[in-house]
C-alpha cells in the first residue's frame, strides 16, 4: 500500500472516529438506564397485581350472580302474581 492511500485511510478513520465522538455523549450509560428501568414493576409484582385483580373480580362476578339471582326471584314471584 502507498503513503497516500495509507494517509487517505488513516483520514477516513479519524473522520469516522469524530462522528463517533460526537454521538457519544448522547447515548446512555448503564447508570442512566438502571435510574430509568429501576421504578419499572418487576414479573413477580405484575403476577401479584394480576392475583388480586383476579380475587377483586371474582368477588365482583359472585355480587353479580346474587343480584342476578335475586331480580330473577322477583320476576318469578311477579309472574306468579299476574296469573
Amino acid at each position: 500500500m502507498r503513503t497516500g492511500q495509507m494517509e487517505q485511510r488513516l483520514e477516513n478513520v479519524e473522520c469516522r472516529v469524530d462522528r463517533i465522538e460526537q454521538i457519544l455523549p448522547t447515548l446512555a450509560t448503564r447508570e442512566d438506564l438502571k435510574t430509568e428501568i429501576a421504578p419499572l414493576a418487576t414479573k413477580a409484582e405484575l403476577r401479584e397485581v394480576e392475583q388480586r385483580l383476579r380475587t377483586h373480580f371474582d368477588v365482583v362476578t359472585e355480587s353479580l350472580r346474587d343480584d342476578i339471582r335475586l331480580v330473577a326471584e322477583a320476576v318469578v314471584a311477579l309472574s306468579e302474581r299476574v296469573k
